[in-house]
């Protein structure tokens, strides 16, 4: 306590000195943050005896300063269950990561720990900003329980217990070919610790094509805890069937994207080889029985097999999202019928080419979710007038539809009336998004902008006379020359736009 006596007096006496010339003077709890920051000495020592209502205050302040010996004391000493750290990291920083693992060592170390020092989450997601805010503010005193809230990942797994005495929770992006220098110190450090620590990771997203072996990744997380999966660009069959047997290990997987994989370019073509491949990686989806929400965008291997990927599925799905997308007539048959989708409230297809399918299947696919669906996405699908005619019946008892989008379609002035007219009873809808009639181009294909206005202004007008709209949008084909969209709205707006030209 001496550290604190004197400490005291000399903040006492700074405090004096300093409010005369402070319009807002700062509080004692600002200057003892100083004082100690300015002393690691005194800080470490006087940690023991540092009442709770300064660590957070004084660790974001070394967090900032980037002291790691205060950190690394800090985390050792933390007096809560869960240090959100993720919220004070902008950007990875080895050294701050160093500290903060090697604060756990020390705690781990402990036999006797004492009673006040009670960290068992370590959190580097960006997350419970309020934290902090709260008691910089000094607004209330927060426990655990507030930082930590009901996370369904903590819940899930054992903190306390058994072997596993410590939880570091993230979420984890790959955004380059190679595991970064601060990743690699923290796999290390993890494999070497996996009988004390667990490491949860709620979202795994790989950005980029990895130069390394995928699965090596997954030896550091418990594959259990991952809700979300994300490969979202170029990745070839070979290198997602490496990564199919932890696929598998994810028992609470809820949201799976895959985007733009592709047919492998540096070797021979053999489909024998993608058969394989294939089966390997969409066989795992038996297991996956909490996924809710899919995404398939631009997979080049469905055309033709959309019934294997789907008749797998172990429960219903909320989301279903195949778009730029190959699909054969026997997919859109098998869609239009698979067990899995019966309860949907999100279909996107958009980028799904229907010009060369039945009519028929994409009605009979809506029929199916009359009762459940609320946004539609048929986006850049190349619609004509007869398969949205054929459409119009099932569209129209969609009750619980919020959000429609028809852009980049080839529809008629008389089909869009049709369209308008049967939305009717889909007084839901919030947000509407329609293609321009095609009678608003030239013989080139580009936008007449008179004629744009009055048949858009036309088609707002039939539209009102049904029911009233929120956010209506009339979108035509993006303009040859400025690459641009012309876009009328429900307040009878003309504007030039970039937005739908991708």
């Amino acid at each position: 306590m001496k550290y604190f006596l004197s400490l005291d007096i000399s903040l006492a006496s700074a405090y004096l000195k300093v409010m005369m010339s402070f319009t807002e003077p700062p509080t004692l709890q600002q200057l003892a943050r100083r004082s100690l920051l300015k002393d690691e000495a005194l800080a470490i020592s006087a940690l023991e005896d540092l009442p709770n209502e300064l660590f957070p205050d004084l660790f974001k302040g070394a967090f900032t300063s980037k002291q790691p010996n205060i950190l690394r004391q800090m985390v050792a000493a933390w007096p809560f269950q869960c240090l959100p750290v993720g919220a004070l990291m902008e950007s990875p920083d080895l050294e701050t990561l160093k500290a903060l693992l090697e604060g756990l060592d020390l705690l781990l170390a402990q036999k006797d720990q004492h009673r006040k020092w009670k960290l068992r989450v370590l959190d580097f997601r960006n997350a419970h900003h309020d934290f902090w805010k709260v008691w910089a503010g000094r607004q209330h005193i927060v426990s655990s329980s507030d930082v930590i809230g009901n996370n369904q990942a903590v819940e899930n797994h054992s903190i306390l217990g058994g072997k596993q005495t410590m939880t570091v929770l993230m979420n984890h992006f790959l955004m380059s070919h190679h595991p970064s220098k601060y990743l690699k110190y923290f796999y290390q450090w993890a494999k070497q610790r996996k009988d004390a620590i667990q490491v949860i990771c709620q979202k795994l997203e790989f950005g980029a094509f990895p130069a390394y072996y995928p699965l090596d990744v997954l030896e550091v997380f418990d594959t259990g805890s991952i809700q979300e999966l994300e490969i979202n660009t170029c990745w070839d069959i070979h290198t997602l069937a490496l990564l199919a047997p932890g696929l598998g290990q994810m028992k609470n997987l809820q949201k799976l994207i895959f985007k733009e994989i592709y047919v492998p370019v540096h070797l021979p073509r053999d489909q024998e080889m993608e058969a394989c491949c294939f089966t390997e990686i969409f066989s795992q989806f038996s297991k996956l029985n909490k996924l809710q929400h899919l995404y398939l965008n631009d997979v080049y291997f469905l055309n033709g097999r959309l019934d294997q990927v789907l008749s797998c599925l172990g429960s219903p799905l909320e989301t279903l999202a195949i778009t730029r997308c190959m699909l054969s007539e026997s997919d859109m048959k098998y869609l239009s019928q698979c067990p899995s989708i019966h309860q949907l409230k999100h279909l996107d297809l958009s980028g799904v080419t229907f010009i060369h399918l039945n009519d028929t299947f994409l009605g009979s696919l809506l029929q199916r979710l009359t009762a459940s669906l609320q946004t539609l996405k048929l986006k850049g699908c190349m619609i004509m007038d007869m398969q949205i005619i054929a459409l119009l019946p099932a569209l129209s008892q969609c009750s619980q539809l919020t959000e429609v989008n028809f852009v980049k379609n080839v529809l008629s002035m008389g089909s869009l009336k049709k369209l308008l007219q049967h939305t009717a009873k889909l007084t839901q809808l919030t947000r509407e998004q329609y293609p321009a009639p095609d009678e608003v181009y030239d013989d080139i294909g580009d936008v007449i902008p008179d004629r744009f206005v009055k048949l858009c202004s036309e088609l707002m007008d039939t539209l009102k006379g049904i029911r009233q709209p929120k956010q209506v949008y009339f979108v035509s084909k993006r303009c040859l020359d400025c690459r641009k969209s012309f876009i009328y709205d429900l307040e009878a707006r003309l504007c030039s736009c970039w937005e739908y030209t991708k």
